[in-house]
């Protein structure tokens, strides 16, 4: 925590040091896109006796494509976002390996099916200390604050034991950094944003960086890579999971 008061004091002098260097402006649109993840990760319930068991390898979960888009507002700049992505991951697999769930024990031979859901939702804040205008190029460089709203469940079933689930939620303060450079009065632009924090063995860490090109005045095509590292402990639930992999997308603003 100390650590992360010494990253916003130091933001908050460079945000005001900075702010001569900002420019005017008004946009809002929004993005969507679609991910095409590689997943990995494992989870356990804290009830005693309970194991920790695998995604993939315990549970046959497979990779799913994902959808996510976002909604911002600039004024000038300081850049308003909300955004929305929602993960669903299915197994169906015989057990190698006895899995205690929550108490429930699914034994080495049982098949189970089973079920990760689990939305974020993002509301984001950016302020952009630099953003000059240098002929028919310009680049921004700024500042991130962000809440990151975990709301996910784990499901397991078989024929023999029964269904068994847990959720667990969180709100998960960030900070980060966004740059991005413009050519051709923007025509053509690369862009990235990372955020994260980290603390008594929970992490969450979200980056995103994509390349984009508009064909029309409002309309904007998008390629990017999008990573997220999760890990927490929270309503008797310790899971961890990574995905990471590339995504396209398009967005609308005026």
């Amino acid at each position: 925590m100390r650590r992360i008061l010494l990253v916003v004091t130091a933001a908050g002098a460079l945000l005001m040091a900075g702010s001569a260097f900002a420019a005017s402006g008004f946009e809002v649109g929004a993005r969507g896109a679609y991910w095409f993840p590689k997943m990995s990760g494992n989870v356990q319930t804290k009830e005693t006796g309970d194991t920790r068991f695998d995604f993939k390898d315990t549970l046959g979960m497979g990779d799913e494509n994902i959808p996510f888009g976002e909604a911002f507002l600039r004024l000038g700049n300081t850049t308003l976002r909300v955004g929305y992505t929602q993960i669903k991951f299915d197994g169906d697999k015989q057990l190698t390996q006895t899995v205690v769930f929550n108490g429930t024990t699914y034994s080495a031979t049982d098949n189970v099916i089973s079920m990760l859901d689990m939305k974020m939702i993002d509301g984001e804040v950016q302020y952009d200390f630099l953003r000059p205008d240098i002929g028919i190029a310009g680049f921004n460089l700024g500042l991130i604050l962000k809440v990151k709203y975990v709301d996910g469940k784990v499901e397991l079933s078989s024929a023999s034991a029964g269904s068994t689930v847990k959720d667990f939620k969180a709100p998960i303060p960030m900070v980060g950094v966004a740059a991005g450079v413009g050519f051709l009065k923007d025509m053509v632009r690369v862009d990235a944003r990372a955020a994260g924090i980290a603390y008594s063995g929970n992490h969450l860490y979200d980056a995103d960086g994509y390349a984009s090109f508009a064909p029309l005045p409002f309309v904007r095509i998008q390629g990017g890579y999008r990573y997220i590292d999760l890990k927490i402990d929270k309503d008797g639930t310790l899971a961890s999971f990574k995905l990471k992999g590339p995504y396209v997308g398009a967005q609308v603003s005026f």
